[in-house]
């Protein structure tokens, strides 16, 4: 057997014999995620369906001999806030006190028989991406608009139509691989560069800054392992931590949704259906993990390498967690921008180009030249970072920097 492959064995061993690295490589990746996942969609369709029901105060100030008045306080969607000014109307929805307010002028005068006009101001924060209360109230605010102008032009003998003189129909032609591909696909990357960091930090400050704080880096460096297997060593070591982490996070992912594909298929409404299809799609989990391999060998060499620059552990652990804030910033883009796509450039950007072909790989609309560049430049940034961790240690002011 050849030095480099008994490295690994002695690596792996070492590693493995650790409950923490089991831990972090089998258990989190294969049950936290389901957990997580789960956890977040529930989440998000308890807060859809709480605000369907909740009753929204409303600050109100102004005329209230009107139907507007009339209208919110009759709905049971608002509860109603008097307010003394205008000034003090902004200041209750800007401190929260109420969630949206409406401000109507005191000589109020709509009477469909006289052409004049009223300003009626809406005040609200566009933070609550489920709240309601500004839907409600334009709902109400336009109906009554409506009928005014409806009036108006039947005592003008005015046909309505008039003011539509174009019949606009649209269609979402949006299909439900699309839209499992743009809002899921990223976080599935997403998910999927955490585990893999995951999978190779432990073992990369273990193999590198853990070694020479003990002691083991010199004597593993005056043996006649050449620094080329070493480097083989180690990195295959790290490099096989993360593929595993990112095998199970896989698993952990795929297997629930392959579960509710196969047993309760007939059950579920059609476009989770074609959703949860799209996802465990062969080809697309395929082309994912064909990404996210080389992508490990390229984080795992550039963790070993800062790993050996450290002087110890705590400085190692220093250091990788400002290098994960590389890793983890261009995979955070597509998630709030779904609209992203990628190009030419996109695609030499690690992480970044991983999210949009999941999203691609997912949605089926995957460019297959833009697809291979990924691959290729991942490969050849795989390439580089080896190549700096040979140079660290075949350094030996690095090797006994401390």
């Amino acid at each position: 057997m050849s030095k480099w492959r008994v490295l690994i064995n002695k690596e792996l061993k070492h590693l493995f014999r650790d409950t923490k690295t089991i831990v972090q490589t089998v258990v989190v990746p294969t049950f936290i995620t389901p957990v997580l996942i789960g956890a977040i969609f529930w989440y998000i369709s308890s807060i859809a369906q709480e605000e369907t029901v909740k009753t929204y105060d409303i600050a109100y100030s102004g005329d209230i001999s009107n139907q507007i008045y009339d209208e919110i306080e009759e709905t049971d969607r608002f509860t109603i806030v008097p307010i003394d000014s205008l000034e003090n109307l902004k200041l209750s929805v800007q401190d929260d006190s109420s969630d949206i307010g409406i401000y109507i002028d005191d000589e109020f005068n709509l009477e469909p028989s006289i052409n004049s006009t009223v300003k009626v101001m809406v005040f609200y924060k566009d933070l609550d991406t489920f709240s309601q209360a500004k839907d409600i109230l334009m709902n109400i605010i336009n109906d009554y608009e409506k009928d005014i102008i409806s009036t108006r032009l039947n005592d003008l003998n005015i046909d309505e139509n008039i003011l539509d003189p174009i019949d606009l129909e649209e269609e979402d032609l949006t299909t439900d691989k699309e839209f499992a591909g743009t809002f899921i696909g990223a976080l599935i990357a997403f998910l999927f560069i955490a585990y893999i960091l995951q999978g190779s930090m432990y073992p990369a400050i273990e193999m590198g800054a853990g070694e020479k704080e003990r002691g083991t880096m010199e004597t593993l460096i005056s043996t006649n392992i050449s620094s080329v297997e070493i480097i083989i060593g180690k990195m295959f070591s790290i490099t096989l931590s993360a593929v595993i982490t990112a095998i199970f996070s896989t698993l952990g992912f795929i297997l629930p949704l392959i579960v509710v594909f196969l047993y309760f298929g007939d059950s579920i409404p059609d476009t989770f259906f074609n959703i949860v299809s799209a996802i465990v799609n062969p080809l697309a989990i395929l082309g994912i993990f064909s990404m996210l391999v080389p992508l490990s060998i390229f984080m795992g060499a550039l963790m070993l390498a800062v790993s050996v620059y450290s002087k110890n552990p705590k400085e190692a652990g220093l250091l990788l967690g400002n290098l994960m804030i590389f890793f983890f910033a261009p995979a955070y883009l597509p998630l709030i921008n779904p609209g992203l796509e990628i190009d030419l450039v996109g695609s030499l950007i690690p992480c970044f180009s991983l999210a949009l072909h999941t999203n691609a790989l997912i949605s089926d609309n995957l460019d297959p030249f833009l697809f291979s560049v990924t691959i290729f430049s991942t490969i050849v940034y795989s390439l580089i970072s080896i190549y700096v961790t040979y140079i660290m240690f075949d350094d030996e002011k690095v090797i006994f920097r401390t």
